[in-house]
């Protein structure tokens, strides 16, 4: 039987790892832990559950689902085998360089509560022949360029058998319009937090940029900017040991008392209250 490969072994100096899945083990996987990399785990054979920023995710063979950093992941059943693909940030803002209309879009939501696609058979075979040359490259030369290219492939193609859950007839340029807000969401949400500062960027009219959202997204521009703050907040609050009064500073609070009257307002409950939650009742 080979040996088990530690949780503490993940990504060491490398910009990608490919792991087995059935070969993976580690106590701190089945705690609540926030990701500092991308993970892409696709499972094989056998049924399995993962929490992805407090949701429950279900899977089963052929499913792809994607992990952020950033997010808190825990490991309530591992899959029989699978390939776990583990990576950098510098590997995604390369595909999504590459692959602009991907970025924020489908699986590659931050904000999906379900952020995984059940693979078809073409995209399937897909993975099933580049995942072993994705294995050798990076184990040979981590840092050869077309590691690059083998991942993007994986990720374009399972972002593009994504599905909306309640899918509507919109026009592709107010579908772009929202992607486009969404990474300028991503990339400035802990500094601006405005609807002008957003239809400004995007060239458009704040109200008409209220009115696509809403039309688009069922939320205003400031309640697609709270969504991504709070996720941040619950974060940094479940899957860190950093203090309140840090985590205030890291999302630009001006001070300890704004951050606390923002979570109380969002969640109904102080930061310290849902800190203590999470420790006292691990989600099953």
């Amino acid at each position: 039987m080979k040996d088990r490969i530690p949780f503490q072994k993940m990504l060491l100096d490398v910009p990608l790892q490919v792991l087995p899945a059935h070969e993976f083990y580690g106590t701190g996987s089945f705690q609540s832990h926030r990701h500092d990399f991308y993970m892409l785990l696709w499972v094989t054979k056998g049924n399995g559950e993962h929490e992805v920023n407090f949701h429950s995710q279900q899977l089963r063979p052929g499913r792809v689902l994607f992990i952020q950093q950033g997010q808190v992941h825990r490991v309530i059943r591992q899959p029989q085998q699978g390939w776990m693909i583990l990576f950098q940030a510098g590997l995604f803002r390369q595909f999504n360089s590459r692959y602009p209309a991907h970025e924020q879009h489908g699986l590659l939501d931050y904000l999906n509560r379900q952020p995984f696609v059940d693979l078809v058979k073409p995209v399937s075979m897909i993975f099933h022949q580049l995942l072993p040359i994705l294995k050798a490259a990076a184990e040979t030369n981590p840092h050869e360029a077309v590691i690059a290219d083998y991942l993007s492939i994986l990720l374009y193609h399972a972002n593009q058998l994504f599905r909306p859950l309640h899918p509507f007839l919109v026009h592709p340029q107010q579908a772009e319009k929202i992607r486009q807000l969404k990474g300028l969401i991503e990339r400035n949400f802990r500094t601006e937090r405005t609807a002008p500062f957003y239809s400004e960027k995007l060239g458009m009219v704040t109200r008409k940029l209220n009115e696509l959202t809403l039309r688009l997204t069922g939320k205003l521009v400031l309640e697609l900017v709270n969504d991504r703050l709070l996720s941040e907040a619950e974060s940094l609050l479940a899957g860190t040991s950093l203090t309140v009064k840090e985590i205030t500073f890291e999302l630009g609070f001006i001070d300890h008392s704004h951050f606390g009257a923002y979570f109380k307002r969002m969640k109904g409950m102080t930061a310290s209250e849902f800190r203590r939650q999470q420790l006292a009742h691990p989600r099953a």
